[in-house]
């Protein structure tokens, strides 16, 4: 019942959405093709897509179901800075009509004013799109050097790629899973870790594509290992953890594992777990690091970075988080940053060091703007006292 209510809260906010977005485009382009019946018969196609895609994925993933998908993802895009604009410019009308402010060239003829501002709007949102997509499609390595002290461990360095919010599916697909695999083995890294959402939001589709495949080409001394994201669990793909294991990722589920008597890897169930799956509460860090020594390096792993300081309480080294995406476009990086301590980039309490990723992968709409797409390269050099 509660999923119902939410998913009809969500049409009816999208419904009034979409159609306040069209009834101002279809004012501004009066006398076009835009203010046609025909348009807005694409236009609500174009806004149902994604869902309509969704829909035919769990009867059949085909060429046709990817594309709705596809297709959605960017008009969602579109739609997304298109109400944004719109906001904007009626904000300004408002404020017009309290106090008048517009110069005579737009009063004189208001509606060739009206044209102009959708033609010039409709061309920076291009733009923007264009640019978010080419930007979600071309990853960069950010590069990260922490200083620990360990005196049971037994290296100096120790080379990690760690990477989070892959998302296989529609938009991260076969060529940029590729890409994503090519840059990986080109820094050569002793340690891969991911930080969750391999899958986007069904494993059927990576399955059908054979992603996760690729990943059987990662041949780091220490090996692949995870934990799970809250994609695990929309996508189904808590159910089925044999697949990542059998494509070379070993998968963690609330579990710590010491890695050839040199360092600890803790995995903290998705914190969303519980509640997804009807499973048990997830372990608390009490429980993941009785019997860790902590004179050996221990590296965390927990997909959505809530609670920093209780990481920071023991003496673990190294935290890598992702889900925030950074927002993944602005301005909603803005409301991750007021939910997160940390929605991105490197902080440190007390003796920890903590990551969060924008990840390398995109959720619906295609493109990131204001973030990159970013696979992590860190340089752990232990410096015993």
């Amino acid at each position: 019942m509660r999923i119902i209510i939410i998913i009809s809260i969500f049409l009816a906010i999208f419904g009034l959405a979409g159609y306040y977005v069209y009834n101002r485009t279809a004012q501004a382009f009066t006398g076009t093709f835009i203010n046609s019946k025909p348009f807005l018969v694409f236009y609500v196609v174009l806004l149902s897509s994604f869902f309509m895609g969704k829909i035919l994925e769990n009867f059949s993933i085909n060429f046709f179901s990817n594309t709705l998908v596809w297709i959605g993802g960017i008009g969602a895009g579109f739609f997304i800075y298109a109400l944004l604009f719109i906001i904007f410019f009626d904000f300004l009308r408002l404020i017009n009509s309290i106090i008048p402010f517009y110069p005579n060239f737009i009063t004189a003829n208001y509606q060739k004013a009206k044209l102009i501002i959708g033609i010039v709007s409709f061309a920076a949102i291009s733009v923007i799109f264009i640019t978010g997509y080419i930007n979600a499609k071309t990853p960069k390595v950010k590069k990260l050097n922490i200083a620990i002290n360990k005196s049971g461990a037994t290296f100096k360095n120790l080379n990690i790629v760690a990477i989070s919010d892959i998302h296989l599916g529609t938009a991260v697909n076969k060529s940029k899973t590729k890409r994503l695999i090519k840059t990986i083995n080109e820094l050569n890294p002793d340690l891969v870790l991911i930080g969750g959402d391999i899958i986007d939001d069904n494993i059927e589709v990576a399955k059908y594509f054979g992603l996760m495949e690729y990943f059987k080409n990662l041949k780091p001394k220490y090996g692949v290992y995870s934990c799970l994201g809250n994609h695990e669990y929309i996508s189904k793909a808590y159910k089925d953890l044999d697949y990542f294991e059998k494509n070379g990722i070993h998968m963690l589920k609330d579990s710590t594992i010491k890695i050839d008597d040199k360092f600890y890897i803790i995995s903290r169930d998705d914190i969303e777990g519980e509640r997804m799956s009807g499973g048990k509460e997830r372990k608390s860090l009490d429980e993941l690091t009785e019997g860790v020594d902590f004179n050996l390096p221990v590296f965390l792993l927990d997909h959505q970075p809530f609670k920093l300081e209780k990481t920071a309480e023991y003496d673990i080294d190294f935290q890598f988080s992702g889900h925030t995406h950074n927002g993944q476009f602005w301005p909603l990086n803005y409301i991750t940053g007021l939910i997160f301590e940390e929605d991105w980039g490197y902080l440190k309490k007390k003796n920890t060091h903590f990551y969060i990723s924008s990840g390398f992968g995109t959720a619906v709409v295609p493109i990131k703007v204001g973030n990159n797409s970013e696979i992590v390269n860190i340089r752990v050099n232990n410096k015993p006292r």
